[in-house]
């Protein structure tokens, strides 16, 4: 058996806080900014609980549900990690009003509650482990061909088969007591997950849609702005909901993980919590 352990992650997260700021009057009559701060804020605490350290990948003198679990384990706790340092960079940047690079982590941040979406699937409509711990591996371990670099013989996910099962899990979940013919329409309405991460993804590169938070488009051409405060007190409803939309879709698969009747919250497991150091 072989033991993975997060030793210096934990070092270099600071879970740095987001700076308040006012909203214009017109902007913030809807929007409830102080909860959304404090959701931002309280994020690590509301996951840290699927989070752990020294965790056992089991071998073949194990039952085949240690290994689906110690696998499951791994994978959920270093994408929650991976998730917790781009949350990080998100807050960080907007509290520099450094938007170009804030859109380009959260395309990233998006990623998270996809990948869990499709464990999510996945775990709730295959019953066999011998079918779920391939597809984990290869959620794991699957990369793609990067120029001349040599890859491996598994082949990555692709981003958007993950947001498909991710919306997937989210109409099952709006069907729960209601007829078939309102399932029906529920099935063929849009996709909001998939929508919310092209939505960002028109601005997660350095593009015009990017540029838009540092420079304006005048009659005698492109203008750098001399502040993007006013974007950031404006916009809210162009760079915000992708925030909260993937913090909340990862809280609610975090959920359906741990309480699915295999994973049991990973009951055969003794692994460590990561934030251990916090446990009452």
């Amino acid at each position: 058996m072989a033991k993975v352990s997060y030793n210096i992650a934990i070092l270099m997260y600071k879970n740095i806080k987001i700076d308040r700021f006012e909203l214009y009057e017109k902007v913030k009559k809807d929007i409830d900014s102080e909860t959304e701060f404090k959701n931002i804020d309280d994020f690590k605490d509301s996951i840290k609980q699927y989070i752990f350290t020294d965790i056992n990948l089991t071998d073949h003198t194990k039952p085949i549900e240690y290994a689906f679990q110690s696998r499951l384990q791994l994978l959920e706790s270093e994408t929650l990690l991976r998730g917790l340092m781009l949350k990080e960079g998100m807050v960080e940047s907007l509290n520099n009003n450094n938007f170009p690079s804030y859109y380009a982590i959260l395309k990233s941040f998006l990623e998270i509650p996809a990948v869990l979406g499709y464990i999510t699937h996945l775990i709730y409509n295959k019953d066999k482990f011998e079918e779920i711990i391939p597809e984990i591996n290869i959620l794991h371990l699957g990369n793609r061909e990067a120029g001349s670099f040599p890859t491996g013989s598994v082949k990555a996910k692709n981003v958007l088969t993950m947001f498909e099962k991710l919306d997937e899990v989210f109409k099952s979940l709006a069907c729960a007591d209601k007829t078939k013919e309102e399932c029906m329409e529920i099935r063929k309405s849009e996709n909001i997950l998939t929508s919310t991460y092209a939505d960002v993804c028109n601005y997660g590169h350095a593009n015009f849609n990017a540029n838009l938070s540092i420079g304006i488009l005048t009659d005698d051409g492109w203008k750098a702005r001399n502040s993007s405060k006013g974007y950031k007190e404006e916009l809210w409803a162009f760079y915000m909901p992708g925030f909260s939309v993937g913090m909340n879709t990862i809280k609610i698969m975090c959920s359906l993980i741990g309480r699915n009747e295999k994973v049991q919250n990973f009951n055969l497991m003794g692994s460590q919590p990561y934030f251990k150091e916090e446990r009452v």
